[in-house]
């Protein structure tokens, strides 16, 4: 957040609006977070990077990809300083499922996403990967997050009516392209964020060379057949042959429509369900409040 307003897709680099609203421009603010976060005991952030494709990305006049903002750097140096400095690791999510709503964009991940990884992902890795100039920044990435919740716009993956505008072969092409480069010459661990619990299983394809399986678990009042709970269940009850993380839950449930929920949505006992059923962890989504899911106090 910049200012008190979200911020998103416009930490890193120059916008689409021409304005630059990034890290390096509130530095002192992300630090402070930084500081906040490392006191309650946080040992990753998870953060948006080229979201939809609106920030830290040049496009050319016919909509042509043509590689890196020339502020993307100044802030990611800026970012990663800050997290390195409070003792913080990143997981960078490089893409949003609202990527693929533009019809370019999306040809840009699965007719030519050979392209698309030359243009941004290897000028990522020339940076802050393991022979990369700013290696030493780099060991502030823990993980990156190749796409989040593309269930979303995948057809068999349910989503909406109309929202369809990926096929599983596709994604999972992508996805594992992706993959493959970041592990090629990165050791940060590699994982998506998966929008429902329902496909867990999925993530767990080996066609995706994931690090370990990530889903987002929020209670769901208005459509509560749309997804299955985490609780009650060990990571070791979905059969998975990689790690589970709960990558979001809600950080407060007071500020959510449910809040009427049973206790077993505090964000506590999403805490204490990861920690007694094995899971990887759990992310409390978000620290700055920027949706309906709340912040995570302070206290």
């Amino acid at each position: 957040m910049v200012a008190g307003r979200p911020n998103y897709g416009c930490d890193f680099g120059r916008n689409i609006w021409n304005s630059h609203t990034g890290v390096s421009t509130h530095v002192d603010e992300v630090r402070a977070d930084f500081s906040a976060m490392a006191a309650m005991g946080t040992e990753v952030v998870r953060w948006f990077v080229f979201t939809d494709g609106r920030g830290g990305v040049r496009w050319g006049t016919d909509w042509r990809l043509e590689g890196l903002d020339e502020m993307f750097f100044a802030d990611m140096d800026a970012a990663l300083e800050c997290a390195r400095d409070a003792g913080v690791r990143l997981c960078l999510v490089l893409f949003d499922y609202a990527w693929m709503h533009d019809r370019l964009r999306r040809a840009l991940a699965t007719r030519h996403r050979t392209d698309m990884i030359g243009v941004l992902i290897e000028p990522l890795l020339d940076a802050y990967g393991t022979d990369g100039s700013r290696t030493e920044l780099g060991q502030a990435i823990h993980s990156f997050d190749i796409i989040n919740e593309p269930d979303w716009v995948t057809a068999g993956l349910e989503p909406p009516l109309g929202r369809e505008t990926l096929t599983l072969d596709e994604l999972r092409a992508f996805a594992g392209d992706v993959s493959a480069r970041l592990h090629a010459r990165s050791s940060a661990l590699v994982t998506l964020g998966g929008g429902r619990v329902r496909f867990a299983a999925e993530w767990d394809h080996p066609a995706y060379g994931l690090d370990f399986v990530q889903v987002h678990s929020y209670p769901d009042v208005r459509y509560q057949d749309r997804d299955v709970t985490v609780f009650g269940r060990t990571a070791a009850s979905f059969g998975l042959s990689k790690p589970l993380l709960i990558g979001e839950h809600p950080a407060s449930p007071r500020q959510h429509p449910a809040d009427h929920l049973p206790p077993a949505y505090w964000v506590e006992d999403y805490q204490m369900l990861a920690r007694e059923g094995g899971y990887l962890g759990a992310w409390p989504w978000s620290f700055k409040g920027v949706d309906a899911f709340g912040a995570v106090h302070r206290d």
